[in-house]
């Protein structure tokens, strides 16, 4: 996977999840970061 596409599904992923869960947002928000970090290294 080439990292612009996976920032585009990872913004996608962001979005729905704000609109989904506005609660859980800042949760989805660290599990995400957290994954792309991952991801990165």
């Amino acid at each position: 996977m080439s990292p612009i596409l996976s920032e585009i599904l990872l913004c996608g992923y962001i979005i729905s999840s704000s609109f989904r869960r506005r609660t859980h947002l800042v949760q989805s928000l660290s599990v995400v970061f957290l994954y792309w970090l991952y991801y990165v290294s």
